[in-house]
């Protein structure tokens, strides 16, 4: 590949669910932890396509019920397959949100995230669980595993890009 992926902002998996969250308690929906697992990896996967940047830092791990980002997994496990509570976004107005999560995010970036959350919220967490095992990304990387045995292995970036990068 030409264009070598750039880092980004000090971005974590959690301020990309917070903003997804975010939206989502706007629009009236709720989003489960194992939805959200999914919704950031496709954050990850469509910024690193779209923008030619590394959404953040930590790896996504192909775990049996699809990619997962283990500091988000540890963060939003209390909530067990129950909807995340507006507590979670740590924020106490819109100001405060706008404020806090997204002048985190370059304009290019929130327009990536914008077109993830209006292509794949739609989808149930069982569809986005469903789509994630079907793509090269999560079932290379699982090869040799049994469906329910734990991993931690990590996706690796050029999967993504090789599977997502024929989509654009």
């Amino acid at each position: 590949m030409k264009n070598q992926i750039q880092k980004t902002s000090p971005i974590i998996p959690s301020d990309v669910a917070k903003y997804f969250l975010y939206r989502a308690i706007q629009d009236g929906d709720l989003v489960s932890p194992l939805k959200m697992q999914k919704l950031v990896y496709y954050a990850y996967s469509w910024t690193l396509v779209n923008n030619k940047k590394k959404l953040f830092e930590e790896k996504m791990e192909a775990w049996p019920s699809g990619p997962v980002v283990p500091s988000l997994y540890g963060e939003l496990k209390i909530y067990g397959s129950a909807p995340i509570d507006e507590d979670y976004l740590g924020v106490s107005s819109t100001n405060e949100f706008n404020e806090v999560i997204c002048t985190k995010f370059p304009a290019d970036i929130k327009v990536t995230l914008d077109k993830v959350y209006e292509g794949y919220m739609t989808k149930t967490a069982f569809e986005l669980v469903a789509l994630t095992h079907s793509e090269k990304p999560w079932s290379e990387t699982r090869k040799g595993l049994s469906p329910t045995e734990p991993s931690n292995k990590t996706i690796p970036d050029n999967l993504i890009i090789q599977q997502y990068g024929q989509q654009k």
